[in-house]
């Protein structure tokens, strides 16, 4: 159904036709970047609400429904152009793969679909070029789940195979943690896709983001998460950071590139997850797409590099340059808690400079992430990862002083 008018022009190039939002506080910045490169069509569950000044015009659907984000989609083209597809949500990638073969809009090719979206066929494929990866095996029945985790042995990680929400993965420990493992992740995949086992890698958690250039994607940032031990068994960041000279890069770079061609990945912006083990990188998943927008905003504050804008342009079939200006390093940290807590004081609200390098976003209301509830974010800057860290565990430490004083 419409439930936004259309209030832009057109332009020559089209609507970018963009799949499911999310909160303001972390996706603002992209939705304003994604509307800055022309007109929007939002399509969401819901009708839009802080998202109505970025967007051309709005269709409500049920997203993990293909024939009604197809429908949508049809209603609207019937008397305006589609130039692209975009998504953040992984959920939400085949859909949007599909409209783009649909359409003939730019997009990656099928088998790259399929090679990304189901976590198996990724590691199968890594393996046979010969890129260390995470050595993810398939099961379709808790049996299958078994034996495969007697191969690669415990601690383990138990997930969806092609995940239909975020953060479904599963740590597990020992075998009595097993069957439960299986039946979260076996209920947050897509019919038919079944789940993995891999082994818990030890190391370094990492993401690398690659942008275009004229010799294909090339690594433009990368990232380092540590997971909030509140969550577990699931694994869920807690807090992310990125240094513009990641003494990481030259190991990962190589990894990262040979991943995507691996995958026949050749254009675009991704994202290559992975472990620096003490063997060298082992690759844990591919998207052939940004799935967190504030990390893009914490990307560019570093780099200089525009992703979301990147994203929206190739999505178009369009290019746009990569203009670098690296300077240091910016994180942040998720307030967040395994029970909803009372939000912060209205001292803190007023006054979001919590320490002289840190920004504190307050949320409107908590929300569920996961397993816990999140109520806000802090932004910190600094000159490399060390600092940034040590940065944030003091404004984290402040906040908890308020909240104990309040």
């Amino acid at each position: 159904m419409n439930t936004h008018a259309s209030h832009r022009e057109e332009g020559p190039a089209g609507h970018l036709v963009v799949l499911g939002s999310g909160p303001q506080a972390e996706w603002e910045h992209a939705m304003q970047r994604l509307a800055a490169a022309g007109p929007v069509l939002l399509i969401d569950t819901e009708p839009p609400d802080w998202e109505r000044p970025h967007v051309a015009d709005a269709r409500t659907a049920n997203l993990l429904d293909l024939a009604q984000v197809r429908q949508a989609v049809a209603e609207f083209s019937l008397n305006r152009s589609v130039a692209g597809v975009l998504t953040f949500h992984p959920a939400y990638t085949r859909a949007a793969a599909q409209l783009c073969q649909e359409l003939t809009l730019p997009g990656p090719s099928a088998a790259t679909v399929e090679a990304t979206t189901l976590r198996h066929r990724t590691a199968q494929l890594l393996t046979v070029a010969g890129v260390n990866n995470s050595g993810a095996l398939h099961a379709d029945s808790y049996d299958q789940a078994l034996e495969a985790a007697h191969q690669v042995g415990f601690p383990l990680v138990c997930k969806p195979a092609s995940p239909r929400t975020r953060y479904a993965a599963r740590q597990v420990p020992g075998l009595p943690d097993l069957a439960e493992a299986f039946s979260s992740a076996s209920a947050a995949t897509w019919s038919g896709t079944g789940t993995v086992i891999e082994p818990l890698l030890d190391g370094i958690e990492a993401t690398a983001y690659t942008a275009d250039s004229p010799s294909g994607p090339r690594v433009v940032a990368i990232s380092h998460a540590i997971f909030d031990p509140q969550a577990e068994p699931a694994m869920l960041p807690v807090e992310v950071v990125v240094d513009a000279d990641d003494v990481c890069a030259s190991a990962i770079e190589d990894t990262a590139s040979r991943a995507l061609a691996a995958l026949g990945h050749r254009s675009a912006t991704a994202q290559i997850r992975m472990r620096i083990t003490s063997t060298g990188p082992r690759v844990i998943s591919i998207t052939t797409h940004l799935t967190d927008p504030l990390l893009s905003l914490l990307i560019e504050q570093v780099t200089g590099i525009d992703l979301i804008s990147q994203a929206s342009h190739h999505a178009r079939g369009q290019t746009l340059p990569a203009e670098e200006s690296r300077l240091g390093a910016t994180a942040v940290r998720f307030l967040q808690a395994s029970r909803p807590t009372p939000l912060l004081p209205q001292t803190a609200a007023a006054h979001p400079h919590v320490t002289p390098y840190a920004t504190l976003q307050q949320y409107p209301g908590q929300r569920r992430v996961g397993p816990l509830w999140r109520s806000g974010h802090l932004l910190v800057s600094g000159t490399d990862y060390p600092q940034c860290t040590a940065r944030l565990r003091s404004a984290a430490a402040e906040i908890r002083s308020a909240r104990l004083s309040a």
